[in-house]
């Protein structure tokens, strides 16, 4: 499953058998997450990387196109959800007109504030209870855990250089993340406005130990996504 533009679009395995089951044909598409079940998807849909000022909303579809909801509303700027393990709840950020990150209840719609910093990127941990988050709230890009009932904020992340987009791996064991510590080498931007180009991959323990390297190119390595347990 990737997005592309304003479309998700699903293959299989192998990268063939291509075909959209979602087109915003306007908002931008954005963070695909698969409900723990497999039979929905939740994404970001409106006006993302160009500022907080334009809205954007958490939606759903069923795994076969239908069946789309909007599953936030109001002027704020909503996305990057992700699926607690019992498909009853998503996380989700918030920014614009407020901040933080969210957590919707499924079954009766009802919304908690989970964080009110400047926190994004959120990843349910499979085993249920941590949420890994990217936040600038101490002067750089850092993860961040905290509880899905607000308590027990911890940074696990101390370099200087920028920290984020952390994911679980499915045993809830490890978080995979992009990090920018090695600094520049002979990386180079092929276009304009490209991504940061200095991101390579690292894994740490839940708790912040056992740092390892993952990757080591010219190129930027980010949004990894580990391969289901087999059933």
């Amino acid at each position: 499953m990737v997005t592309v533009g304003t479309e998700i679009r699903m293959f299989d395995a192998r990268g063939e058998n291509g075909r959209t089951i979602y087109d915003s044909k306007t908002g931008q598409v954005t963070s695909p997450s698969w409900s723990p079940d497999g039979r929905a998807i939740a994404f970001g849909v409106g006006s993302y990387f160009t500022g907080h000022e334009k809205p954007a909303a958490v939606a759903m579809v069923n795994a076969d196109g239908t069946g789309f909801q909007n599953l936030t509303d109001g002027p704020g700027n909503a996305g990057f959800p992700s699926w607690s393990p019992d498909g009853k709840r998503i996380v989700y950020r918030v920014a614009g007109s407020e901040q933080g990150l969210r957590i919707k209840s499924l079954t009766d719609g009802k919304i908690a504030i989970l964080t009110t910093e400047y926190d994004n990127f959120p990843a349910w941990s499979p085993k249920g209870d941590l949420i890994d988050f990217t936040s600038f709230r101490d002067g750089d890009f850092e993860i961040y855990t905290i509880r899905p009932d607000g308590s027990g904020v911890r940074r696990l992340t101390q370099t200087g250089g920028n920290d984020a987009h952390g994911i679980w791996s499915p045993d809830g064991e490890w978080i995979v993340f992009s990090s920018s510590r090695l600094g520049w080498k002979d990386e180079a931007l092929v276009g304009y406005n490209g991504p940061q180009p200095y991101g390579e991959l690292f894994a740490m323990h839940a708790d912040g130990s056992g740092v390892r390297q993952l990757t080591d190119n010219q190129w930027e390595d980010a949004l990894p996504s580990f391969q289901p347990r087999p059933k």
